[in-house]
């Protein structure tokens, strides 16, 4: 979750950057495709973020989304992270012990 954190802050902050600078989308969209490579974003995605950047709809100063409900962009997290290896090693197990049964 942090690299996908850091990687959109970098995006929103090239955006800022550019839009102050007057370059349009269709610029700012090559040079981060550059910058970025795949997790840039398609065309319409890089205006769209510039459109809400110059209508304010993306903080500016903060560099981040405002906050909205609904559900999250990921689930990771520890308690994450913990559950799924719990769920690997049982079945990892399970299939031994299966392999052991067939014998």
């Amino acid at each position: 979750m942090e690299e996908f954190e850091e990687v959109r802050f970098n995006r929103h902050a090239v955006i800022e950057f550019l839009i102050l600078e007057k370059v349009p989308p269709i610029e700012i969209h090559r040079r981060m495709q550059a910058i970025f490579g795949d997790q840039c974003g398609d065309v319409s995605t890089v205006s769209l973020w510039v459109r809400q950047f110059k209508d304010g709809e993306l903080v500016q100063a903060g560099l981040s989304d405002k906050t909205r409900s609904g559900r999250p962009v990921t689930a990771s997290g520890q308690l994450h992270q913990d559950r799924i290896e719990e769920l690997i090693r049982g079945d990892f197990a399970e299939k031994q012990l299966c392999s052991f049964e067939n014998n």
